[in-house]
């Protein structure tokens, strides 16, 4: 017992000094926070349905959401690891006072812009529900804010926490830390909203917020930082780490506005639009993120070092191998979102509070969604390219450009066509595409020209893969749904989806190797690293080179 004790602390507690070890710990937490983000939802659904209290609990997030992702994703987050770890390596007391001005900077930004906030919470909720809410439902939107605000505290503190403990490769712990914020959000639904009602789940974000933040604090008091209660805005190193955020910020202020006006669209249409909308953007998400994201980031340290003009045909080669590894991923999972949305829908919100008629309004919106997947991805990477060139002003141009297209396509569709809620994703995965085209085309322009065949062929051949593949889902789904399988029951479901997908996957995979496509072997790799023995293992961590902390921040 006490073995296992001391085996679990060292996991815990020590360094991820490889690639290999930081990505397995990375990509397993993520796993987890992903599967319990869809459990929290699927206990909302169950605990309110499409009611009026879900659309204003998701109306409140907005603003707290849209602060927390303007400073520490957009800003915080993207340069402070790399400029801190640069400095330890100078002057580590000269590092540790530069990020406690940071630290201190950004957490008293944000309490007075959230105090600010927190005061004129009820206009906020009035402007966002484009006045469809009663008095007595902006005054719970306003209160569920004001406890968002207050939880928000935490999470920034916990960020912040998360980029010092990285910037030492301590990696365990604050990628646990999310899982913590997930379940403390799952207790809050759980055990307060019978009481509570939805004031419940509010407070579950509180408890997730101080897990977040706490959870990390035994680990902080292990690291040779040393804290100051200090903000030096002559400091040149503070100085320089704010002048690379401007361009990221704009960059994620832009996508939250977007998404704000989205969801006061939804509500024009009903107040139950906004669940469905808000329900399957989180299921496009998924795909998104896991491997447009990560094939992104993980390009990225490449890229920047063949920017040069004379590694350009380099740079080239780069890019199309990890745009064409981005479509070989998405695009299936795409596929099996399209075919199979209904079987999805109803396995994870399938709940009796979120009846057949909400399903096929969902499911809708997620058909439009996931022919959105590639382009988002697309986006991603090629923004990166940019940065690598050094060109962080022709991706804030474009995105700029898209989202007012976006934004007026979804205007036009509800107020004067008066579409569905569907037509919200419909209007995204256009202007998606529109602004993954224009990126790759100013892109191709910026670096002498793409090779058309190196780019098209390769491309064209995963399309009619993915074409085929969709063919395979949506046989055996109908022939399974129509003669063989009792689909009211979820064990059924289960089967049918399963089968389905297997089917489907299995088609890829084998359509691919016949027409050749190069990224085959990403999924022959991935089997042969399943298959990695204890002597692998030491032979890894023997030769691999330490993880840089621009690289942990990619992973």
């Amino acid at each position: 017992m006490e073995k296992e004790s001391k085996n679990l602390n060292g996991l815990l507690f020590r360094t991820q000094n490889t690639i290999l070890s930081a990505a397995v710990i990375l990509g397993v937490t993520s796993g987890i926070s992903a599967i319990l983000g869809l459990i929290k939802t699927r206990l909302l659904a169950k605990s309110f349905g499409i009611s009026r209290e879900l659309t204003i609990f998701y109306t409140a997030d907005k603003i707290p959401n849209l602060m927390y992702s303007i400073l520490i994703l957009g800003a915080i987050s993207t340069v402070f690891i790399p400029v801190f770890t640069g400095l330890l390596k100078k002057d580590a007391d000269g590092a540790y006072k530069t990020a406690s001005s940071i630290i201190n900077f950004t957490l008293l930004f944000f309490i007075l812009i959230g105090t600010v906030i927190f005061l004129v919470s009820p206009t906020i909720i009035k402007l966002l529900s484009v006045g469809t809410f009663s008095e007595e439902e902006i005054l719970l939107g306003s209160n569920i804010m004001r406890i968002m605000l207050v939880s928000q505290i935490f999470l920034v503190l916990g960020s912040l926490l998360t980029s010092v403990l990285q910037s030492f490769k301590y990696f365990t712990i604050p990628a646990l830390a999310p899982v913590f914020y997930n379940i403390g959000m799952i207790l809050g639904i759980v055990f307060l909203s019978d009481r509570f009602g939805i004031y419940g789940a509010a407070v579950g974000i509180l408890i997730g917020s101080v897990l977040h933040f706490s959870i990390q604090l035994p680990l902080a008091k292990k690291t040779k930082f040393k804290y100051s209660p200090i903000v030096n805005f002559s400091d040149h190193n503070f100085k320089n780490i704010f002048n690379l955020i401007p361009a990221r910020i704009i960059n994620v202020l832009i996508s939250n506005v977007t998404q704000t006006i989205n969801n006061s669209l939804a509500i024009l249409i009903s107040s139950s639009s906004a669940i469905y909308l808000r329900f399957a953007d989180q299921l496009q998400t998924f795909p998104v993120n896991l491997f447009g994201v990560s094939v992104a980031a993980a390009s990225l340290p490449t890229l920047s070092s063949q920017a040069a003009y004379e590694d350009r045909e380099k740079f080239k080669s780069t890019f199309l191998t990890s745009f064409h590894q981005v479509a070989y991923l998405v695009l299936p999972v795409s596929a099996i979102l399209l075919i199979l949305r209904v079987p999805a829908i109803r396995i994870i919100y399938g709940v009796s509070n979120f009846p057949w008629a909400s399903t096929i309004r969902t499911a809708q919106t997620l058909a439009f969604f996931s022919i959105s997947i590639f382009p988002q991805s697309v986006v991603y990477l090629t923004a990166r390219a940019f940065y690598a060139l050094k060109d962080t002003k022709t991706p804030v141009i474009i995105n700029t450009l898209t989202a007012i297209t976006n934004v007026s396509l979804a205007i036009f569709f509800i107020t004067k066509l008066k579409f569905g809620v569907w037509s919200i994703a419909l209007a995204y995965t256009i202007t998606s595409m529109i602004d993954a085209g224009l990126l790759v085309t100013f892109l191709s322009k910026k670096i002498g020209g793409f090779d058309s065949k190196k780019l098209f062929i390769p491309l064209t051949k995963i399309l009619w893969s993915t074409a085929l593949m969709g063919v395979m889902l949506y046989l055996p789904m109908k022939l399974l749904d129509n003669f063989i399988l009792d689909t009211t029951r979820t064990i059924n479901l289960l089967i049918l989806t399963a089968i389905a997908s297997l089917t489907g996957i299995g088609a890829y995979l084998l359509i691919t190797r016949l027409l050749e496509v190069e990224e085959i072997e990403l999924f022959y790799k991935l089997l042969r690293k399943l298959k990695i023995t204890k002597k692998d293992i030491k032979d890894i961590k023997t030769e691999a080179v330490n993880l840089t902390a621009t690289e942990q921040e990619t992973v």
